[in-house]
């Protein structure tokens, strides 16, 4: 993966363990450290960060208590001006049903299956928002 440092990019980073934001926010800081990053850890917190600022993406755990990332991007999906933000799910949900669900009922961008490593994440993030910026 080539690393656009001349990019402006923003992420906001869902996950209701703070030790799982702490890692994906390190890891993606170490590939890139002019990403600029937010944190969320529920729902409701992620919708006000949402609606006070602009992103490029949203990284969002499926399973959240009060509402995971399933009820976020259908929110976001709701809104136009959130259709050229990229939304990638993580889980620890491996089966096939749950990435099928995922893509053709919820229209996330990517889906990436915990562990991870952090370049993987970066690429699904990366290429999920060239591909939001083409709609």
């Amino acid at each position: 993966m080539e690393i656009d440092y001349n990019r402006k990019l923003s992420f906001l980073l869902v996950d209701d363990v703070q030790v799982h934001r702490f890692l994906m926010a390190s890891g993606i800081e170490r590939l890139n450290p002019l990403i600029k990053l937010d944190q969320a850890s529920s729902l409701d917190e992620a919708i006000v960060k949402l609606s006070g600022d602009t992103y490029n993406a949203v990284i969002s755990d499926w399973s959240m208590p009060g509402g995971g990332g399933g009820e976020l991007i259908r929110w976001m999906r709701a809104r136009k001006h959130f259709l050229r933000v990229a939304f990638v799910m993580i889980s620890g949900k491996n089966n096939s049903e749950d990435i099928i669900k995922a893509f053709m009922e919820l229209e996330v961008d990517a889906y990436v299956v915990k562990p991870f490593k952090s370049h993987d994440l970066l690429d699904k993030v990366m290429n999920a928002i060239d591909k939001r910026q083409k709609l």
